[in-house]
């Protein structure tokens, strides 16, 4: 797959990924809604039921009430029936008007309970069932938000591992390039330096004779040998510095950055921060090629006076810090540094994941950048 084709299928699963989780966000909103008026009818509800059970109960106790009052109301009447000579025919009327109203009333308070009984029931049903709902619409909204959490981190994951075959399918076109880049960069300085300087000499010998007495001329090749020689040991240095192997990291990072302090006038300071421990010859190359691409970017675009490199030795971690006091870097953007081909650090992080380690740019405070490098170890020998 080309870098335009995954470019492409990222940018989709991207967009795809946002899409769905925008439509499960506005779901998650709606059944909040729901739950919220679900909550209100249930509080209104209870209201409603609270209050007819009131009434219901204010109905039981006027039936109670009334039935006693008209089972008096019908022992005076038969009183009055059997001592018929006792009462006048208005006193016998106002016992059966009395028996009867009452009666009446009875049964209209008896109905009126059975409607309040058959309302409280039927809002205690209702009541109950639309707690049901709430509680269940409220754990939809906790599932609707395991959902997004879930979907968040595979998708995200998904769409990082992709954004990531990307990055590296880019870096691996660029490296190449980058390879020929540095053998032409590497025969043009073995072309314009040593073997200049050696076809020089050797066209000054063939002209002019060399006499036991030519001092100047002796001079002069001892001169131009030397520099041939030293030319020579800055190439084999910076293709892979010999104090590495012989005296450690802290060694020849002291010599390198002595020796690029000199010549970019920007002042280095390195710091050693416990104790050093044996590192594998890989380890101490990625280390090192690191903070060389490091002062190159912050020589090409940092514009700092001063360079702190600090390596600390921890128990099981070295971790590196190169801070300059330069303008900053903003937000480190690893894709667009390698469309636009600036390959070193890129290409240092892959070598460190390959190690278990990482690298991270930041700005540094109070202004400047700073690069940190992370890096397991094992105390006590090699690994």
């Amino acid at each position: 797959m080309t870098c335009c084709n995954l470019a492409y299928h990222v940018a989709a699963l991207q967009a795809a990924i946002e899409k769905t989780l925008n439509a499960i966000e506005d779901g998650e909103q709606q059944v909040e809604k729901i739950v919220a008026r679900t909550w209100q009818e249930v509080q209104e509800l209870e209201q409603e039921y609270e209050s007819v059970k009131q009434e219901c109960t204010d109905a039981i106790n006027r039936v109670e009430e009334t039935e006693r009052h008209s089972r008096r109301a019908r022992e005076q009447l038969v009183q009055v029936n059997r001592g018929i000579y006792q009462y006048t025919h208005g006193e016998m009327k106002d016992a059966y008007e009395k028996a009867q109203a009452l009666q009446m009333e009875l049964g209209q308070w008896r109905e009126r309970e059975a409607q309040l009984r058959r309302r409280r029931d039927e809002l205690a049903r209702r009541l109950k069932s639309l707690r049901i709902s709430a509680h269940e619409a409220e754990t939809l909204m906790v599932k609707f938000g395991h959902v997004t959490d879930y979907l968040t981190e595979q998708f995200g994951g998904l769409a990082n591992t992709l954004q990531t075959a990307q990055t590296e399918s880019l870096v691996g076109l660029q490296v190449m390039q980058m390879q020929e880049d540095e053998r032409r960069v590497l025969a043009q300085r073995l072309h314009d330096g040593p073997m200049q300087s050696l076809a020089g000499t050797a066209m000054r010998v063939q002209v002019v004779p060399v006499a036991d007495d030519n001092e100047e001329l002796k001079e002069d090749i001892r001169l131009r040998l030397n520099s041939v020689i030293a030319n020579i040991r800055q190439i084999v240095f910076d293709l892979r510095p010999p104090l590495l192997d012989d005296l450690g990291l802290i060694p020849a990072l002291k010599r390198y950055t002595q020796q690029w302090a000199e010549w970019s006038d920007v002042t280095v300071h390195v710091h050693l921060i416990g104790v050093e421990t044996v590192l594998r010859p890989t380890e101490k190359m990625t280390i090192f090629r690191t903070v060389q691409e490091t002062l190159k970017n912050t020589l090409a675009h940092a514009q700092a006076s001063q360079v702190d490199i600090s390596l600390t030795y921890g128990v099981d971690r070295l971790k590196v810090e190169v801070v300059d006091n330069g303008i900053g870097i903003g937000e480190s953007q690893w894709y667009e540094w390698v469309e636009n081909g600036k390959l070193g650090l890129t290409v240092s992080r892959q070598r460190l994941g390959l190690l278990n380690g990482s690298l991270e740019v930041m700005n540094a405070l109070p202004k400047g950048t700073k690069v940190v490098m992370e890096l397991p170890i094992l105390r006590g020998g090699s690994k």
